[in-house]
This record gives C-alpha cells, sequence and structure tokens, in this order.
C-alpha cells in the first residue's frame, strides 16, 4: 500500500496544530458522552430507585467536568460546535457556556421545562425528579450537586491525581529490598537450587537509569528512583555479557544515558543485538539525528574483528500519546514529541546499514483496520514525509492473534493490526518494523479514558478460566539497574535482590528458584487466591483489569503481599497435598 499526501506548508502552525488537536478532543469527547450514557453513568450510581431518570442529566454533568479538566477554554467552543445541531445543541451550549455546575443543572432544567415537546425520554425523567423535590428547581439543582459530591468523580485535576499516583509509586519503590523483601529472598535462599537450564537468556535488560522528562498521559511510571552516585557500570555489563546474546537498555528515555549504550557496544563482545528504547526527542534536526546515528554505527565499527558481529534495534516510542497535541505553559499548542523529529529518524535510519528501526507504538481504536496507517499519528508521519518528497509504501501487516474489543464500539469484536514493515521509496530495500501493543493501565495510564486504548480482556478471560495460550507467560527475563537492583521485564517492582551487595551466584540461582517468579511466568491462578487471603479487593481489580500482565502486576505491587505469597508458595511446595 502507498501513501501519499497533500503537503500542507512547512512548518507547525498553530492553524497545522489546531487541525490534529481538535479532532482528537471532539473524538475523546464523543467517546466519553457515549460511554456514559450507555450505561456508564448508570453503573457508576448504583443501586438507587431514580438512578434511570438521573444517569443521562448525571452523565452531562460529567462531561462539563471533564471538558474543564481536559480542554482549555479558548478551544472549547471549538470541540463542542461539530455537535451543536440537532436536538442535543442546548446541551452543548449549556456545556460551553454555563458559568459553574449549577448553573449547567439550572440551564438543564429550564430547557424542559419550557420546551413544548412532551415527548423526550429526558423530559419526563426531569419532571418525575422535579415531583421528588416538589416541584422546586432550586431543591433539585441542590440535590444533584449533592449527589455528584457524593459520587466523588473528577474532583481532582490532572495534576493532583498524577501526583497522588506518583507518591504511590514512590512508596512501592521505597519497599523493595526492605524487611519483607529481605523476608521473602531468604525463604527463596533456603529451597533447593534448580539445574542451570542449557543455553543463554533470550535477552536481558539494562537500566542505566529510570527517568524521562515528557509526561505522556499513558506513562505506566511516574516517580522514579534517583540514580545519582550508582556504582560503576562494568562489572554489571560484564555479567549480562556473560548471559546472552541480546540486551535491551531501557529506562524510560536514555537520551541522557547514551554514553552507557556506546560503552557497552565497545565492552560486550558476545552481544549480537544491542537494543536501546528511546522517545526520539533527541532528534531536534537531521544535523543532530545523523550525529546519533553515526555515533552507534561508529561504536559497532570499532568493536574488534574477532567479536560478534553485532547491530543496533532503535526503538522508538511513535504513538497517540507520545505525539499527542497539547496546550504549552504559554498557552500555545505544541506537540509533546514532534512528528518531525520521529521523520528525521525514519528519514535518515534506512542509510545506516547496522541500524534496525522499529516504531513502538500503543493500540487504538484505528488499529481495527487500515486507518491505522491514514489516520492520527502515522498520517502525520506520512505527512511530513511527503514534505519532504518521500513517498511511504506498506510493505507488510501482521494482525494480533487473538480479537480484541473495539474501544469506540463496545460490543465490536474484531482482528487488529499489530504488526507492520514498511519502506521509504528512495529506500525499498531497508524496511522499517512497526509494531503495536496494549497499555497495561496503571501510573498516569490509571487515568486513561475507555475509548482510548485497547485492553486485553479477552485475553484475561481465558487465563482466568485456566486456558494459557501457548506461549503466552508473564516476562520473567531479568533486568540490571545499573544501581545493582535486579528486576523482571514484566515487573519492575519484584526485586532478586542487589547484585553488587549479593553477588550474581546469588541472584541467578534466585532467579531460578523462587516460587513467585516462577508462578507468575505461568500466570498461576493460585497467587489470585493467595491474594484474596491478604486483601478484600480483589474482584474490583479483576475488573479494571486491562489484562492478564496488568492483573498479576497490580497483586504483586505490595511487598507484604509479595512475602505472604511466597510463604503459601513454599508451605505448598513443602505439602503440596494441601
Amino acid at each position: 500500500m502507498s501513501l501519499q499526501t497533500a503537503q500542507p506548508a512547512a512548518g507547525q502552525s498553530q492553524a497545522e496544530l489546531k487541525r490534529h488537536y481538535l479532532p482528537a478532543l471532539r473524538l475523546r469527547f464523543k467517546s466519553e458522552v457515549n460511554r456514559l450514557t450507555s450505561g456508564g453513568m448508570l453503573r457508576l450510581l448504583g443501586i438507587r430507585p431514580d438512578a434511570e431518570d438521573l444517569a443521562f442529566l448525571m452523565s452531562y454533568l460529567y462531561i462539563y467536568h471533564w471538558l474543564r479538566q481536559q480542554v482549555a477554554t479558548p478551544f472549547r467552543g471549538e470541540v463542542l460546535a461539530s455537535f451543536s445541531k440537532g436536538s442535543r445543541g442546548f446541551l452543548i451550549r449549556l456545556l460551553d457556556e454555563a458559568e459553574d455546575a449549577g448553573d449547567f443543572i439550572q440551564g438543564y432544567i429550564a430547557h424542559w421545562l419550557n420546551a413544548d415537546d412532551d415527548g423526550p425520554v429526558q423530559r419526563q425523567q426531569l419532571q418525575r425528579l422535579l415531583a421528588d423535590c416538589h416541584n422546586d428547581p432550586q431543591a433539585l439543582t441542590r440535590r444533584v450537586l449533592t449527589l455528584w459530591d457524593e459520587l466523588g468523580l473528577l474532583q481532582k485535576t490532572p495534576a493532583k491525581t498524577y501526583s497522588e499516583l506518583g507518591h504511590l509509586e514512590r512508596d512501592r519503590y521505597r519497599e523493595m529490598l526492605g524487611e519483607a523483601d529481605q523476608q521473602r529472598l531468604a525463604l527463596v535462599d533456603a529451597l533447593p537450587d534448580q539445574p542451570v537450564k542449557p543455553g543463554r537468556f533470550s535477552k536481558l535488560g539494562l537500566i542505566p537509569a529510570m527517568g524521562c522528562p515528557q509526561t505522556c498521559r499513558h506513562c505506566m511510571f511516574i516517580w522514579r528512583p534517583p540514580s545519582k552516585d550508582q556504582p560503576g557500570a562494568g562489572p554489571v555489563m560484564e555479567l549480562v555479557d556473560s548471559l546472552t546474546d541480546s540486551v535491551l537498555f531501557t529506562g524510560g528515555d536514555l537520551t541522557r544515558h547514551m554514553d552507557h549504550f556506546y560503552r557497552a557496544i565497545r565492552e560486550m563482545p558476545h552481544i549480537r543485538t544491542f537494543a536501546i528504547l528511546l522517545n526520539g526527542d533527541f532528534a531536534v534536526d537531521k544535523k543532530t539525528t545523523n550525529e546519533a546515528l553515526r555515533r552507534m554505527t561508529g561504536a559497532l565499527e570499532k568493536r574488534p574483528k574477532k567479536w560478534t558481529r553485532a547491530s543496533i534495534l532503535l526503538q522508538i516510542s511513535f504513538d497517540e500519546f507520545h505525539q499527542e497535541v497539547v496546550i504549552g505553559k504559554d498557552g500555545r499548542l505544541k506537540e509533546r514529541i514532534p512528528v518531525s523529529r520521529i521523520a528525521n529518524i525514519v528519514e535518515a535510519a534506512p542509510r545506516y546499514s547496522r541500524i534496525q528501526l522499529c516504531l513502538l507504538h500503543k493500540q487504538t481504536h484505528l488499529n481495527f483496520s487500515m486507518d491505522l496507517f491514514k489516520r492520527g499519528v502515522f498520517n502525520r508521519l506520512v505527512e511530513e514525509l511527503g514534505r519532504r518528497k518521500h513517498q511511504l509504501q506498506i510493505l507488510s501487516t501482521t494482525p494480533a492473534p487473538r480479537q480484541k474489543v473495539n474501544p469506540m464500539s463496545p460490543g465490536q469484536r474484531g482482528q487488529l493490526v499489530k504488526d507492520a514493515s514498511f519502506v521509504l521509496s528512495r529506500y525499498p530495500d531497508r524496511p522499517i518494523l512497526f509494531t503495536s501493543s496494549t497499555i497495561d493501565a496503571y501510573g498516569r495510564a490509571e487515568t486513561l479514558e475507555a475509548g482510548e486504548f485497547v485492553k486485553d480482556q479477552g485475553l484475561l478471560q481465558d487465563i482466568l478460566a485456566g486456558r494459557v495460550p501457548e506461549g503466552e507467560v508473564f516476562d520473567i527475563d531479568m533486568m540490571f539497574w545499573f544501581s545493582g537492583w535486579v528486576t523482571l521485564f514484566s515487573a519492575v517492582h519484584i526485586c532478586l535482590g542487589n547484585l553488587h551487595q549479593d553477588g550474581a551466584e546469588t541472584i541467578l540461582a534466585r532467579q531460578r528458584k523462587d516460587p513467585l517468579t516462577q508462578a507468575l511466568h505461568r500466570f498461576d491462578l493460585r497467587l489470585l487466591e493467595i491474594y484474596r487471603e491478604a486483601r478484600d479487593d480483589l474482584d474490583p481489580i479483576i475488573a479494571n483489569s486491562t489484562g492478564p500482565h496488568h492483573l498479576f502486576h497490580v497483586i504483586t505491587e505490595s511487598a507484604d503481599v509479595r512475602l505472604h505469597m511466597m510463604r503459601r508458595l513454599v508451605e505448598s511446595t513443602d505439602h503440596p497435598e494441601s
């Protein structure tokens, strides 16, 4: 499939950014309205005699507050304008113009009191609500405002919510290798060792530091452990080099830690693939981009010829969240990470034969058709490359192994595009990879709206029923932090110890024989029942889980719960009949 677009004027003007900003917010607005009015608010209201009469009004009261949190005032009217026609036009005007929530409710009441048509169900609902308040509009307004406060919805600004989530995340990190974790690891150390499996690990991770200057709304991490005064990275690199042929540098965005990456290429003779995850923000212009890629290639070329020939897998985050158009501190529109910077990388990478570029994307409703490449952030990339006289050709697409629910059509399941490859016409022999994955809703992602991302709840239900698809695992390969921590790929809160203090032999033995690690690896359902012994919130956790990885991550976040799980797993090993 060949992709070409008209070429708008170069440069990211406010008008051009608005062309992306307004449709994205209109889509979110529409999705939230549909979610709430099709049963979402009714579920939030719970069991109360007049819940059905309240649901429509409360849905739009929610939207009133949502608009003021999510849409900058100068753009609110433009976001709403395309919804202003038809029978609900009065609601759109109220959403835009009402001075406060009480004014919105009173405007809603006044509209139906003055309406000529007796037919709409919303008028009948309002009449019943008014009758319960002795036909006093002020009394009904007070009642609805009281109910809104009781529901506790949208009471905090996004910044306040992120701050509270960040404090919880900080507390979890501070528990790592604390008293409960040390007791858990002592139980592991007391177990008989397991045989060393032949061969090498398929991959291992290196984390020089955890950090990223961006604040993407879908990010799983908010608070990052400080990384100052860390021990030397040499022993960590030496160990990892002895254990695997493939290493992934990660930890948020590593732009400020590239010297560690270049050093690894120079000092790890057995590695064939050096993968690194970056957000692309480094590619401020073509010159800077090429300098970075030349340094990567230069490091490869300086490796002794007797060493394993190595290549680089350059993974760049690229999706509707990293490239979201947002309001800057100056009140002007801006891209979180400009698409032009991703275009700089896409344009340059094909010229470097030992660098394989892969764009990492998060699944949305667009993945359910080839619209993935014709709309949204990918289309913005095509437009930017088109300005530079490039034509982009889609070579292949691969569907996800399972059907999933389209978040914009909750009752609709379908196949979605997971992976793809494409080329620039000038470089037909240099494919660029594209891979799309789901979002686990913890960290900032916990606050995403339901219509914004794809969940893997079908897989979750299969696993809860004991049907684990072949090859589907919780990734327990090790991540080696330069600070000394050794954690799991799919759970950076589960620590196997401190490499600098405990030594490599102990760490590797723990990974082989740790019952909790192995239970996670196979999605052992016993962990759910053990969790239920320690906490009473398993049912809502399952209900809110976006997939099995999210579920098993959440139930192991507490050090005390991890210790309880370890004790119970050890007991079941000692007494298998129980």
